[in-house]
């Protein structure tokens, strides 16, 4: 079904992994469609409780593929339009839709980050809710060496995840940090030995399981509104989703697990 990318089910976790692993990951115009459905896919089903982005072999995602989409005929600098970026943008799409796609998602997003994530691939992490490293991981932004800007990744949320003053010096400089320095800035969650990474991300998935579904879905979408709503209408935004999940059996479960001292069995109504 996919080429540029590869899927597999792990327990409640729906990894995505990139599988260009001779190119490092780098994404080019049929990836950011085949992530787009994938993402989509994975969020519409109910067995998945987490989705998880990974890349194949030693690099996380190298970013665009510059002879795909830099260096094409069609789009090489001598012969570039407005036109013609159009006519690109048509056939190929974009890397909007799987930016959507991933902020879209209801569910939690975990980035295991196994090697180099740069430019495209920096965003993609950034994207996700939750990232985590491993010791060979390195992000760096790198849009602004090629002469372009970046997706909201990393022009909306990085300035939110590590502050205004340190993430206008890596998106202005291209700055590339390695895992220790990432976890140092929030850039990441925590960093791991390489080989321990898939055990970190069961090991989160399984704490995140106490939570319940639903009222996790409601959390994800409380975060990502407050983004762009002053503080009172989030208030107001917050308790109308509170007093939702105050009528689900999930709620009822919830108390009823911590009474009983065990784990909590959702069923996500």
């Amino acid at each position: 079904m996919y080429t540029d990318i590869r899927t597999e089910k792990r327990g409640a976790c729906h990894w995505i992994v990139l599988n260009r692993p001779d190119a490092m990951n780098a994404v080019r115009p049929k990836t950011y469609v085949e992530l787009t459905h994938a993402f989509e896919d994975a969020d519409a089903d109910r067995d998945t409780r987490f989705i998880v982005l990974s890349g194949e072999g030693r690099g996380f995602c190298a970013g665009d593929d510059f002879n795909e989409i830099f260096l094409s005929e069609d789009q090489h600098p001598s012969k570039r339009s407005d036109a013609t970026l159009a006519r690109y943008r048509s056939r190929h799409g974009a890397a909007t839709p799987v930016v959507g796609a991933i902020l879209a998602c209801t569910k939690p997003t975990i980035a295991a980050i196994n090697g180099p994530a740069v430019g495209m691939g920096m965003d993609l992490a950034l994207l996700c809710d939750i990232r985590i490293a491993s010791e060979r991981a390195k992000l760096g932004s790198y849009f602004v060496r090629r002469g372009v800007i970046g997706s909201i990744g990393g022009t909306y949320l990085l300035p939110r995840i590590v502050g205004l003053s340190r993430a206008m010096e890596l998106l202005l400089s291209g700055e590339l940090v390695d895992a220790h320095e990432a976890e140092r800035l929030g850039l990441v969650s925590r960093v791991v030995p390489d080989s321990e990474l898939a055990a970190a991300v069961d090991a989160l998935a399984e704490k995140l399981s106490w939570g319940a579904p639903l009222a996790q879905r409601a959390i994800k979408r409380v975060v990502r509104r407050g983004l762009t709503v002053d503080p009172d209408a989030l208030e107001e935004y917050g308790r109308l989703l509170s007093d939702e999940l105050w009528k689900t059996e999930d709620h009822r479960e919830g108390v009823r697990s911590h009474v009983e001292r065990r784990k909590p069995a959702f069923r996500e109504r």
